[in-house]
Formats: C-alpha cells, structure tokens, sequence
C-alpha cells in the first residue's frame, strides 16, 4: 500500500509526529513509527501524539535532556520516543501493546505515558 506523502504510516500524519515548534523536523526511526502504527492498530483508537520529534531548540524549551530519545536532527540522529496522551485510553493498556509492539523505555506521567524503541528496557 502506498502513503500519502502527508502520511507517516497509516493512522499517523507527519504533522502530528514532526517538532512541535513549526520548524518542520521529522527525522524518526522507521522503527519506531512501525511499532507506535502496531500499537494504534492494537488498541483500535485515536491515539494523541503530544510530542514526537524535536529540534534541539524546542528540547530545550520544553525541559527535554540533551540525550533525549526525542531529538531528531539527521537521519543518523533520528528521534525513537513519542509522548503519547492517557486522555482517552488506559495508561495500563497503552503500555502493555506498547511492550507488545517493541517499545523497550516506558515512562508514566499524569496525562501521558512516553514510549520509546531503545535496546535495554527501561521503566520509571
């Protein structure tokens, strides 16, 4: 099946994924966009991108760390992490089809749970 070119991958639009400060960065792991479609796919609803990729001014406006799984500034530094709203889905069942689907960091907050392909698990 061929994309849209305003497509990511099936449910996901590249507006929804690229840095959120406007400057058009986009450079995540095909990966990463594989596995986060797998979870949508696996949940059977919207799923609420708050953060995706990130330029590494906006990492630093928003309190992002320098090592951040989020900054995308080439195709050989390509983000891997989205922050992913609990606002209409359960955190629980967003984590477990986000482990089902390859995300190995997972992190839990009050309104969205960040997953991220990495090579050690990795919990907070």
């Amino acid at each position: 099946m061929s994309l849209h070119p305003n497509q990511a991958s099936l449910n996901f639009e590249w507006s929804e994924l690229e840095c959120k400060c406007g400057c058009g960065t986009r450079h995540i792991s095909s990966l990463a966009i594989e596995a986060l479609q797998k979870v949508r796919d696996a949940l059977g609803v919207p799923l609420t991108i708050n953060s995706a990729a990130r330029c590494p001014s906006w990492n630093g406006e928003v309190g992002g760390t320098l090592g951040s799984r989020h900054l995308s500034i080439t195709d050989e530094q390509y983000s891997t992490a989205f922050d992913v709203s609990t606002r209409n889905i359960s955190a629980e069942e967003l984590k477990h089809e986000a482990i089902q689907a390859g995300f190995k960091g997972i992190g839990t907050y009050d309104t969205f749970v960040h997953i991220d392909i990495r090579s050690r698990k990795a919990r907070w």
